[in-house]
């Protein structure tokens, strides 16, 4: 596949996972809002106990295995093969492997970010789909991230356009949530003012969940094989 096939087809990831995101809106919105709820409680954790510590047990072991869950979900969509709502479940009953794929994914982001910021965004985006793996395959650590590179090869230009409208959302549209203050003793807020609630809400239930199809759609077609190539007829 040339540059112009490879951009073309990132681009449809783009394109139909909208379609996913409003054909399943209705199955959607619950989803989101309980995912948006589990979300809250590491603010509470922060707000009743002043300490990051204290919020760290409910990020392992609660908002890792629902986010991871929640891949399953847009997997599911992206391939219109019948998603549940348990699905968001779907990393527990691998945890163990759940938990260890996202540390060690982390882990390694870190890492080549403490080199470089730039190695820390290859290896992200090598890596990326070890999340995904483990919960649609039910892979093994090292089998994840095996599976995580190979299909990314040749690709990583590409996601990291998804990457940068991910980040950007993430880093430019405010939450309702404000934590600042020092590490070790942080104050927990809210900003209930208009302009914050409504971008935190377009944050939350449309570009969040949109820009996670699209990385569905891009694991799905990284992972379906090439399609053969046309015979040639017989020259008579």
């Amino acid at each position: 596949m040339d540059n112009l096939e490879k951009d073309k087809a990132a681009f449809t990831w783009l394109t139909l996972a909208w379609d996913d995101y409003a054909a399943n809106l209705p199955f959607l919105l619950p989803l989101l809002v309980v995912q948006a709820a589990l979300s809250a409680g590491t603010f509470y954790c922060v707000w009743r106990f002043h300490s990051l510590l204290h919020a760290l047990p409910y990020m392992l072991f609660v908002l890792t295995p629902v986010s991871t869950g929640m891949n399953l979900v847009y997997i599911k969509l992206a391939r219109g093969s019948g998603a549940r709502f348990l699905d968001l479940l779907g990393a527990f009953p691998v945890y163990h492997r759940a938990l260890a794929v996202s540390l060690g994914l982390g882990l390694v982001t870190l890492g080549g970010a403490l080199m470089l910021i730039l190695p820390g965004i290859v290896l992200y985006l090598a890596f990326c789909f070890s999340e995904y793996a483990v919960v649609d395959r039910r892979t093994g650590v090292r089998e994840s991230f095996a599976l995580s590179a190979a299909v990314t090869e040749g690709w990583k230009s590409r996601l990291f356009a998804v990457f940068i409208l991910i980040v950007s959302v993430n880093v430019l549209v405010p939450d309702i949530y404000v934590i600042s203050g020092p590490l070790k003793s942080p104050a927990a807020s809210l900003d209930l003012k208009p302009w914050t609630v409504a971008a935190a809400a377009l944050k939350t239930f449309v570009f969040l969940p949109w820009l996670g199809l699209a990385m569905a759609r891009a694991y799905n077609f990284l992972l379906s094989p090439p399609a053969p190539a046309p015979e040639e007829s017989p020259v008579d």
